[in-house]
């Protein structure tokens, strides 16, 4: 009878101590990181030898601020791997990704992140961006209407919609897209340049 009372309050005791151990690693890791002492913010949080979502998003993280990007990446697939629903570690792989000029990897996340989430107008607009970059403008123009879409005023999907139909030699609907962006931002000197040409 003694050892059902015990045994279950050492481990109650056990999992309180593993619960604070855990959230002073990640205060320790946040103070070292705002010191920029990276090294030091990393060993916070692998000292304490757990496989855990949110320990692989954030290493992922201070590798990335480390300039360690394969360990950066690592991190994030294992983030993901861990909760493969995860929005948040494919932002945060992209980051290393998009360092190392891996476009066709970041596309694929990004796609990734449409697929789980349509309407996310960040990765709708990162994808139309890279299109835009590549010259595909069919792509492009299809994905940044998604924003607009819901962003109807967005200044960064009117203007890159607006160099699409540019680009696609379709001026007069380019103009309605960049006269807009210029409402948003009359300081604007791309869609102003870009005005005057049309």
């Amino acid at each position: 009878m003694k050892y059902k009372i015990i045994l279950p309050l050492l481990l109650f005791c056990f999992s309180i101590k593993a619960q604070q151990s855990s959230e002073l690693a990640f205060s320790k890791s946040y103070s070292f990181e705002y010191e920029t002492q990276y090294a030091k913010a990393i060993s916070a949080l692998t000292d304490l030898h757990v496989d855990s979502y949110q320990i692989n998003l954030r290493l992922g993280w201070l590798y990335y601020l480390s300039k360690d990007y394969v360990k950066a990446e690592q991190c994030y697939k294992k983030a993901i791997a861990l909760e493969p629903t995860s929005i948040e570690a494919r932002f945060g792989i992209v980051l290393p990704q998009s360092t190392a000029g891996n476009w066709n990897s970041v596309l694929t996340t990004y796609l990734e992140v449409v697929k789980l989430d349509p309407n996310n107008s960040i990765a709708n607009y990162r994808i139309a961006s890279i299109f835009y970059a590549r010259k595909d403008y069919v792509n492009a123009k299809t994905y940044v209407v998604k924003v607009l879409k819901l962003y109807p005023f967005d200044y960064d999907s009117n203007l890159l919609s607006g160099k699409i139909l540019v680009a696609q030699a379709k001026n007069a609907d380019a103009k309605k897209f960049i006269i807009k962006a210029l409402e948003y931002n009359p300081q604007s000197e791309e869609a102003k340049t870009i005005l005057k040409k049309l």
